[in-house]
């Protein structure tokens, strides 16, 4: 049990060491990261413990997932390029099957070709997750992604009837054309309707609730995260296909009738974000299963004495050739025929064949299909399934390492000038208003807020080299800061208490910094050491409360108000001895920004704009802020100056401020400790 335990807080922390690496290394994608993981873990023996029943990863894994890529798919255009998808789900499927059969039959003696297909059927559909891993790195042409889309949604149903049929004919001896054919639309239509089915019973249920005045978002999101596990589970008992089921409620789901009502809006809101959360948890699961499961079942193998490493490695490399060659020249014909009127638009389609083949990775779901194959004496199971397994992971580097030749990669066009113009504004109207009021430390936290959210837009409007620049400097100026809390201390120039706050002050500078790799580690490094500094301190000065808090309140604030004063001399002359090397306007807003600062220190509101990033207290300040904000955007959307989709997206962040504004506790602890002595 504890060991169970452990393993579950060691996967948890995969997660979370894939997301920071992928954070500090951008060009690694993260499913290839993940991967990597998911083999130590199995070097680790995580391998003898991950030891999920293929049925149970289906439904519990893929159906999840593709239930929510069937809601966010774009149906319409997915129907305005059906009929190449009917190919890529029909033919492409068989052809791919029947290839890599007697491919595999040709390599490997004596093996029963029902069984070969069984394998060539398991590879053959296109993985839903993984195309979508890909796509978040490149950009393709919208009629490339909708057809891609469409693929991944359908195709597992016809590669898994595929599969079956290939073990029925293994396990009975007889194989019938015209009778897997039957099956094949009886699967498909059997689980198109069970997925209708369960919609229409879920809004019945909503409607029911809703007359009796019983509706709460609760059950509604209990109902929405039911279907994909109702509609596999039904469907396989039916024995008919579960991803279409599946598919056709995600599709159902997402394309009904929607109202315009304050609860449809928080149960929608809300069903989103807990869907991304567990879209990316269980698509990290994916890849890190595709890692365990590649080391459980590649190792036992590479190290048998039945076959050669060179064999197994040369069957690998020429099946994972065979399923790109027979996808291309698949396509080219399709293509071909298609443009056969008008041969000029043949080279239009040209490199969307190369996108569509190179994009065609393999996922999860064909090693859960071989998984399900019964052990036949006169079948190497072990062989096959490591034949899948490593195909499935070669073809999705392959897809990752050549894609780059033929798809654009995907870059942000970042113009924030009619943003930081905005938000200016705000700021403007917010130093009126505090004009006006004696009590000007709301509108102080409220005007820091702001200047923070500039500064940010104002580097990423900058370049590449700017931005590490800035970067450069503010690690520069978090040392020098640091330098100076040390000297004073040494030289008994400020006590333990002004230490304590002055450190966390130097802490929350590092905030503002995207890290490189190498700025990481400096910046790690240099907090770890002032906080085990700050520890040992503590415990050698035991001493903090000795005087009355009144005192000893009046002579932090003094000393803080000091040592800044003379960290920012030494700051802005080291600032000023840089302009040769960085840029000048850049210097300049570094000095004006440390300018601003010590200007508030002054005034004594340092202890608040040290802390209210964390623990703001200024309610009605900030709903002034948010007000004027909206106001600003809807001016600057009527006069042009941004486009429908920049409106959205700032009032979509304004939202989601205020909400963070209104639901937030800030009344701590903490806060209340600070506020007490304060008073």
């Amino acid at each position: 049990m504890l060991h169970s335990i452990f393993y579950v807080i060691i996967f948890l922390l995969a997660l979370v060491l894939s997301n920071v690496l992928h954070q500090i290394f951008p060009k690694l994608a993260l499913p290839l990261i993940q991967v990597i993981l998911g083999v130590l873990l199995g070097f680790m023996g995580a391998s003898q413990l991950v030891n999920v029943d293929p049925e149970l990863f289906l439904g519990f894994i893929i159906a999840p997932l593709l239930f929510r890529e069937s809601e966010e798919a774009d149906i319409t255009h997915i129907f305005k390029h059906f009929s190449t998808i009917l190919f890529l789900i029909l033919p492409l499927v068989f052809i791919t099957t029947f290839g890599l059969g007697y491919l595999t039959k040709f390599m490997i003696f004596g093996i029963p070709i029902a069984a070969c297909f069984a394998m060539g059927a398991s590879l053959a559909p296109t993985d839903a997750i993984a195309v979508a891993a890909l796509s978040k790195n490149f950009k393709f042409p919208k009629r490339v992604t909708s057809i891609l889309q469409g693929e991944g949604l359908l195709n597992d149903a016809s590669g898994i009837i595929a599969f079956q049929i290939a073990v029925l004919a293994l396990t009975t001896g007889s194989f019938s054309l015209p009778h897997a054919t039957i099956d094949l639309v009886e699967s498909a239509i059997g689980g198109a309707i069970i997925g209708a089915v369960l919609v229409w019973l879920k809004n019945l249920i909503l409607r029911l609730l809703n007359s009796v005045a019983a509706r709460d978002s609760i059950s509604y999101l209990l109902l929405e995260y039911t279907i994909p596990f109702s509609a596999f589970l039904v469907a396989e008992i039916l024995d008919v296909s579960g991803i279409i089921a599946v598919v056709v409620a995600g599709v159902l789901q997402a394309n009904g009738i929607k109202k315009t009502t304050l609860f449809d809006a928080k149960v929608t809101k809300t069903k989103n974000t807990l869907w991304d959360m567990i879209v990316f948890i269980l698509n990290s699961v994916v890849f890190l299963f595709l890692g365990i499961e590649l080391h459980q079942l590649a190792m036992p193998l590479l190290q048998s004495p039945l076959y050669s490493n060179a064999r197994l490695i040369t069957m690998v490399i020429v099946l994972t050739i065979a399923l790109f060659a027979l996808r291309f020249v698949s396509l080219t014909i399709y293509y071909f025929f298609k443009t056969k009127k008008n041969q000029q638009r043949f080279g239009i389609y040209w490199n969307d064949i190369l996108l569509l083949t190179f994009a065609g990775s393999k996922g999860t779901v064909s090693i859960a299909t071989i998984l399900l194959f019964p052990r036949i004496d006169s079948v190497p199971y072990s062989l096959l399934i490591f034949l899948v397994a490593s195909v499935t992971a070669l073809s999705f580097l392959v897809g990752m390492f050549i894609l780059p030749f033929f798809a654009t990669k995907k870059v942000i066009k970042v113009n924030n000038l009619a943003k930081i113009s905005l938000l200016n504004d705000v700021v403007n109207e917010l130093r009126k208003d505090m004009d006006k009021v004696k009590n000007k430390e709301g509108y102080s936290i409220a005007i820091d807020n702001y200047q923070d959210r500039i500064q940010k837009l104002i580097i990423e409007q900058e370049s590449a080299s700017t931005s590490v620049d800035f970067n450069e400097l503010q690690l520069l100026i978090m040392r020098l800061e640091s330098e100076g809390l040390e000297y004073a201390y040494k030289n008994g120039e400020i006590s333990i208490p002004t230490y304590r706050i002055y450190h966390r002050y130097i802490r929350s500078l590092g905030k503002s910094i995207s890290h490189t790799f190498a700025s990481s580690l400096q910046f790690f490094s240099m907090v770890l050491f002032k906080t085990l500094h700050l520890f040992f301190s503590q415990i050698l000065h035991i001493t903090w409360f000795d005087k009355p808090r009144t005192e000893q309140r009046a002579i932090t604030r003094e000393e803080i108000t000091t040592l800044y004063f003379k960290n920012t001399e030494i700051i802005l002359e080291a600032l000023e001895n840089l302009e040769s090397v960085y840029d000048t306007q850049l210097i300049d807003f570094l000095q004006i920004e440390r300018l601003r600062s010590a200007e508030l220190v002054a005034h004594g509101g340092y202890i608040t704009h040290v802390l209210h990033r964390s623990e703001p207290n200024n309610y009605r300040e900030m709903m002034r802020a948010y007000y004027l904000e909206r106001k600003s955007i809807f001016e600057y959307e009527a006069a042009g100056q941004l486009s429908p989709k920049e409106a959205k997206l700032l009032r979509q962040n304004v939202n989601t401020l205020e909400d963070y504004s209104m639901e937030s506790n800030h009344r701590t602890l903490f806060f209340n400790l600070i506020e007490k002595k304060k008073k």
